[in-house]
């Protein structure tokens, strides 16, 4: 059985009103919410917010839900407007790993460490400064993974104006990554990379949404 198709079997149970199958949903998507808002608004706890609202939405509209779309193309639609919410009420400087979790290297390789945690920060950095529509593009089409069409449906745009999103976006990282490039150095002070912390997984949250639906 596919993912879509588990997924419909699941959307299917949880309205009918299982609890059970909503915990999984929860379970199967819960880190998708979690990593898409950490990388939208840059900030953990911020990210923990939105991605708990986006899956108590989701519980409330799921009875609306029609499947027009994949369940996770739905979620990411709640989750990047609810961090789009966010990032026009606050900005942040907080840096994060856009990047995702990087291995430990050997004990004898310390300078390539070094090297690429300023990688990671000047990516995050970059990315932050990004006006929300290119850093929405960015995210979701390089980091999720996610093709020009479904991030046109999550973002209620056009392909052509996801196209140009990704365009301005990424010559704009360009430049300011080859700027970085130029001027670093080693005795130029960056901050220590901080890697995202694997959220703590969701179970147990649906239960918790009973008599919450509207």
């Amino acid at each position: 059985m596919g993912a879509d198709t588990q997924d419909g079997y699941l959307v299917q149970r949880a309205q009918e009103g299982y609890l059970d199958a909503y915990a999984e949903l929860v379970d199967r998507h819960g880190g998708l919410a979690y990593r898409v808002a950490l990388r939208l608004v840059g900030n953990h706890d911020d990210a923990e917010d939105v991605a708990q609202e986006a899956l108590v939405a989701a519980w409330q509209q799921l009875p609306g839900f029609e499947a027009k779309s994949s369940y996770s193309t739905w979620l990411y639609q709640i989750v990047t407007r609810r961090a789009l919410n966010r990032i026009t009420r606050t900005r942040t400087d907080e840096s994060l790993d856009l990047l995702g979790d990087v291995a430990a290297p050997a004990a004898e390789e310390p300078a390539r460490d070094v090297e690429r945690d300023l990688t990671v920060d000047a990516v995050t950095a970059a990315v932050a400064d990004l006006p929300p529509p290119q850093r929405v593009a960015i995210v979701l089409h390089h980091f999720e993974g996610l093709p020009n069409q479904e991030i046109a449906r999550i973002t209620g745009s056009t392909v052509p104006a996801v196209r140009s999103h990704l365009f301005r976006g990424r010559r704009t990282l360009t430049r300011t990554l080859q700027e970085w490039r130029l001027t670093n150095s080693d005795d130029r002070p960056w901050p220590a990379s901080r890697r995202c912390p694997v959220p703590a997984r969701q179970r147990g949250l649906a239960p918790r949404l009973r008599g919450r639906r509207r």
